[in-house]
């Protein structure tokens, strides 16, 4: 059943849709589109052009789809937000619109974006991906599926963090991030592969063990990053994980963290 409270504003082009709940003071503004069974909290604003899909919820306080922070931003520019389906976006989350005409800032299904994580503009986040309290993604970063960014981590614009990679609390990234692995400590290492959210994603023992035999060769001190490659070619089986992980590296345009 909807539900909308009588503070909400709501703008007349705004798309609803079934058994929605729209809290005190909130704000729908035009053109935004909410799926079915949204909940968004008190105080929050969908900005215009923002589309949520079904089932997700905004926490109190979150602006999502505002103008990207980008000194002299043309705010007639037409861009937007599109969140994935189940996503949870808790207390003063922040994602901003893309910075090009037509562009999207994307964040994708069943993620969770805990208190004040901010999603700076034309980033993409694919599902399930989990950002801690006070995490900072500036623009252009991709993350991939299953990424875990800890709390009051900061991430530089256009790094990528692989899919199903962990990164500890309180680190600044600045490099790209390697699929399967644990980065942590200020300056940020690779510590080895992530195996605990490897585990819980139910990759098989196989995998992780060549996955653990390429970040250790990637580790060792006396080869760089093409040695290591060629290294891992020729030492561990190619599966698809390994051979994403290199096609990762060799599409690398800021380095990755070692």
């Amino acid at each position: 059943m909807t539900s909308i409270h009588p503070t909400a504003q709501i703008h007349s082009t705004a798309q609803l849709g079934a058994d929605v709940v729209v809290g005190p003071f909130s704000v729908i503004e035009s053109g935004a589109i909410i799926g079915d069974q949204v909940r968004i909290g008190t105080s929050a604003i969908i900005h215009s052009g923002t589309v949520l899909g079904a089932h997700c919820e905004v926490g109190h306080g979150s602006a999502i789809g505002g103008d990207p922070q980008i000194m002299g931003f043309d705010r007639d520019i037409p861009s937007r937000v599109e969140i994935g389906e189940k996503t949870i976006m808790r207390e003063y989350v922040t994602i901003n619109r893309s910075g090009y005409a037509e562009g999207v800032t994307r964040v994708g299904a069943k993620c969770m974006l805990m208190a004040y994580a901010h999603v700076a503009h034309d980033c993409v986040l694919d599902d399930r991906v989990i950002l801690v309290n006070g995490v900072g993604l500036s623009g252009h970063i991709v993350v991939g599926e299953g990424a875990f960014v800890s709390g009051l981590t900061g991430v530089h614009q256009f790094v990528r963090i692989g899919k199903f990679a962990m990164i500890g609390g309180v680190t600044a990234i600045t490099q790209d991030i390697l699929p399967f692995s644990l980065v942590e400590g200020r300056p940020p290492r690779l510590v080895g592969i992530n195996s605990v959210g490897l585990k819980r994603n139910q990759f098989a023992p196989k995998t992780r063990s060549a996955l653990k035999g390429a970040v250790k060769i990637l580790k060792q001190n006396d080869l760089n990053t093409s040695q290591a490659v060629e290294q891992i070619q020729a030492q561990i089986d190619s599966g698809e994980e390994i051979s994403y992980l290199i096609d990762f590296i060799n599409t690398s345009k800021r380095g990755i963290t070692k």
